[in-house]
């Protein structure tokens, strides 16, 4: 090789490297302007879907049971009344968030939702607040499949991980903030009960919350204005090198009757549904155990923050546990079987100091499958239309979670409640066997 035909190929690769490291560049800027818009207003809206779904068991605890006479099984049933219409609407919410676009969609859901809690303040029946909860569930369906849905398009499988991660946490975390903000709200002396002004309060911050995601929020890499054609053409290279959904792929009649009948589809939804029904009891029922082991209701409010931080510090450590080793059937596995001890000692032990740790550490254990199982799905599941059936089939076994969840936790079993300890013991040893028959099947089939 002559030194002319060597100064020839070191210029080449020095482009090569040039090339490489302005993609790099062009990607890494992608990637923070899409968290900017995506991540932080779907975050602070689920923050508060959970509490607006969840405020109804705050509510009894500040006194709106006794206000409205409710008695026997009455409360369960309007907490599970939402669930009805809640697994129903999954999928066909998917479906319009696909045709009219999430900026538009998962905003004008929320803002329903909303005013529907808002709506609660002024229910004085049991059959007022069934009605209010069953309508609730039709809006608050679309929301959390729709953001698994939405990410599909925006990140890789590797991107979406720690994304989804994140978002869930932003449940666990209303969770830490519910029972104190609703301890703050129910002692403000106004012409309203104490309760009310829960309901109203938390609702209308969700509204302002709204009408600032339709601004920010954007429906595809494709269209968003907020990047450069450079960015965008990186954005759409990496994007498809990874087999990521683009937005003029339609869904298919054919292929949602395919999807539904695939099995390891509704293996996840199991998962999911087990490991829901821990954190919808939790979530709903929290302030009502602790109010129970002896805490007075104010004290009770608060208290509840402590399992729901444990749960919250898990969900964020399971943003990196897939990198760490990236089987999520095992950690998936080491999870439901912790969450599976530590609920066989809450059923057991009567010391209420002992119950309380564990319920701590119960909701540590609980809180990655859910994100975990969602991740995990997304990445199994290829093709537009099955992605976003999937995504609705997971959640909408959440909801079903909820449904059963509502009910075991019975005034009957108080203040033990051992029956609702013992049941969602038994849900995370389905997870675990699960979680293995699908680590084994992959296995044979990869």
């Amino acid at each position: 090789m002559t030194a002319k035909e060597v100064r020839s190929s070191e210029s080449g690769s020095n482009q090569v490297t040039s090339s490489d490291a302005d993609e790099q560049r062009l990607v890494r800027s992608y990637v923070r302007k899409a968290d900017l818009h995506l991540l932080p207003p779907a975050f602070a809206i689920y923050f508060f879907a959970v509490i607006d779904r969840n405020n109804i068991g705050n509510a009894k605890v500040a006194g709106m049971d006794t206000e409205l006479g409710l008695h026997g099984e009455q409360f369960n049933w309007i907490v599970s009344a939402f669930f009805f219409t809640y697994i129903f609407f999954e999928i066909p919410s998917n479906i319009m968030l696909k045709r009219v676009g999430a900026r538009i969609w998962l905003p004008l859901i929320a803002i329903c939702w909303s005013i529907l809690v808002a709506l609660m303040a002024a229910a004085k029946s049991y059959g007022s607040l069934i009605t209010v909860r069953v309508l609730l569930g039709v809006f608050e369906a679309g929301y959390v499949p729709g953001f698994i849905y939405l990410t599909s398009f925006w990140y890789t499988k590797r991107q979406q991980a720690p994304r989804i991660a994140l978002f869930f946490s932003a449940g666990v975390f209303a969770g830490i903030w519910a029972g104190p903000l609703a301890a703050r709200l129910q002692q403000i002396n106004g012409s309203l009960l104490g309760y009310q002004y829960i309901f109203i309060i938390e609702a209308s911050v969700t509204v302002a919350l709204a009408i600032i995601m339709a601004f920010v929020l954007q429906n595809y890499p494709e269209t968003a204005t907020f990047l450069t054609e450079e960015e965008r053409a990186a954005a759409l290279r990496m994007l498809a090198s990874d087999k990521a959904l683009s937005y003029d792929t339609d869904y298919r009649p054919r292929q949602v009757v395919r999807a539904l009948s695939d099995w390891t589809i509704w293996a996840y939804a199991i998962i999911f549904w087990a490991s829901a029904t821990g954190g919808a009891t939790q979530a709903i029922f929290g302030p009502t155990l602790i109010n129970a082991m002896g805490y007075t209701s104010t004290r009770a409010q608060v208290l509840s923050a402590a399992p729901s931080a444990c749960g919250f510090a898990s969900q964020i450590l399971s943003m990196f546990l897939p990198r760490l080793y990236p089987r999520f059937s095992v950690w998936i596995m080491l999870f439901s079987a912790a969450a599976c001890a530590f609920y066989a000692v809450i059923a057991t032990v009567e010391n209420i100091h002992v119950r309380f740790a564990f319920l701590c550490l119960s909701n540590f254990a609980l809180s990655p499958n859910m994100p975990l199982v969602s991740v995990w799905m997304s990445n199994n599941v290829l093709g537009v239309t099955k992605k976003g059936v999937a995504s609705a089939c997971t959640v909408m076994l959440g909801g079903i979670a909820g449904l059963i969840g509502s009910h075991i936790y019975r005034d009957e079993d108080s203040p033990q409640y051992r029956f609702g300890h013992i049941f969602v013991c038994v849900c995370n040893a389905v997870i675990f066997v699960i979680a293995l028959v699908l680590n084994l099947y992959f296995r044979y089939e990869n």
